[in-house]
C-alpha cells in the first residue's frame, strides 16, 4: 500500500516538474512571441485587411470594396508588366550568381594563401550601399561617357547606353544584381565545401576525378545539393525584393521596361496615395515571397541530390 502511494507520490512531482518546466519555458519565449506578433504578424494581418478597403492614404474614411482591389490587379496591364519584369529579372540574376559563386568556390577551394584575399574582394559588393554604388554603376554603364563606351568607341562598334535603352535597362539592373550577390553565395559555397572531407577529395583524385569540371560535377555539386537549395531560394527571394537600383537609376523607366513588383507597390502606395491598391499589391507579392520559402522547405525535406 505504502508503495503504490509513493508511486502516485513520485508522479505527482514529476507532473509538477514538468508543469514548472513548461511553464518557465512559455514564460522565457513569451518576449519574443510577442515581438514576434507586434513585428510580423499583425502588419501582415493588417495590409490584408486594408486591402479589402479603398482606403487612400492621408483620408480618414475608407470603403469595404472585397476583392475589388484583386479584380482591379489581375486586368491591370502595369501589375503584369511588373510581374514579368521581376521573373525575368530573377531568372537572369539567380542561375548566373548561383553558378557562377560555385564555380568561384571550387577555384578558391585549392587556394591557401590568396583565398582570404579573394574571400574579401568578392564579398566587398555585399557590404556596400546599393544606392550608392548604382550611381557608380550609372557612370560605368553609361552610353556616352563611361569606360565601357570609351571601349566600344575603341572597337569601332556603337555604345550601348543600358538604362536609356528599354531593351537593354532589365539586363544593366541583371548586371548589378549579379555583381551585388554573388559574393554573398560564395561565402556559402565555401562554408558548405569546408564541410567535405579531405579524405573524399584525395579518393575523388585517385579514382581520376582531379579536372575541375569533374569535380565539380561528380564531388562537390552532389555534396553540396542542401546548399544549393537554401542558395538558390535565398537568391530568388533577394532578386524578386530588388528595388534600390531601379528606383535610383530608371525609376522604372524606360517606358515601363524595368518597372517591378516592389517599386511598383511602392509607387501605388506612397506616391499614388492608394493604399488600399497597394496593400492588395503586397499581400501578392508576400505570397509568392512565401512560397519561395515553401520550395525550400520541400526540397530540403526530400534531402535532393544533384
Amino acid at each position: 500500500m505504502n508503495t503504490r502511494s509513493d508511486a502516485k507520490l513520485n508522479a505527482g512531482v514529476m507532473r509538477t516538474a514538468e508543469w514548472s518546466q513548461a511553464s518557465l519555458a512559455r514564460a522565457f519565449s513569451a518576449p519574443a512571441f510577442i515581438l514576434l506578433v507586434a513585428t510580423v504578424v499583425a502588419p501582415v494581418f493588417i495590409v490584408l485587411l486594408i486591402s479589402l478597403t479603398d482606403y487612400r492614404l492621408g483620408r480618414i474614411t475608407l470603403n469595404f470594396v472585397g476583392l475589388g482591389n484583386y479584380t482591379r490587379m489581375l486586368a491591370d496591364p502595369f501589375f503584369w508588366s511588373a510581374l514579368c519584369n521581376s521573373a525575368i529579372y530573377t531568372a537572369i540574376v539567380v542561375p548566373v550568381s548561383v553558378f557562377g559563386a560555385l564555380c568561384l568556390a571550387v577555384l578558391l577551394d585549392g587556394r591557401r594563401r590568396s583565398r582570404r584575399f579573394y574571400e574579401i574582394v568578392y564579398f566587398l559588393p555585399v557590404t556596400s550601399t546599393l544606392t550608392a554604388m548604382s550611381i557608380v554603376w550609372s557612370y560605368l554603364l553609361n552610353g556616352h561617357i563611361g569606360p565601357l563606351a570609351s571601349l566600344f568607341t575603341a572597337l569601332g562598334l556603337p555604345p550601348l547606353d543600358f538604362f536609356a535603352d528599354g531593351t537593354l535597362a532589365l539586363i544593366g539592373l541583371a548586371i548589378i544584381g549579379i555583381w551585388h550577390l554573388i559574393g554573398f553565395n560564395l561565402i556559402l559555397f565555401l562554408a558548405g565545401i569546408t564541410v567535405i572531407s579531405g579524405e573524399l577529395k584525395e579518393a575523388s583524385a585517385l579514382d581520376g576525378i582531379d579536372g575541375f569540371w569533374d569535380r565539380l560535377r561528380y564531388l562537390i555539386w552532389p555534396l553540396l545539393a542542401p546548399t544549393t537549395i537554401v542558395v538558390f531560394v535565398l537568391s530568388c527571394i533577394q532578386a524578386f525584393q530588388v528595388f534600390d537600383t531601379v528606383a535610383v537609376l530608371t525609376n522604372g523607366g524606360p517606358y515601363g521596361a524595368t518597372e517591378m513588383l516592389l517599386h511598383k507597390i511602392n509607387t501605388d502606395t506612397f506616391i499614388g496615395l492608394k493604399a488600399g491598391y497597394g496593400s492588395a499589391l503586397t499581400v501578392v507579392y508576400l505570397v509568392l515571397i512565401g512560397a519561395f520559402s515553401l520550395v525550400q522547405v520541400a526540397l530540403g525535406n526530400r534531402k535532393a541530390h544533384f
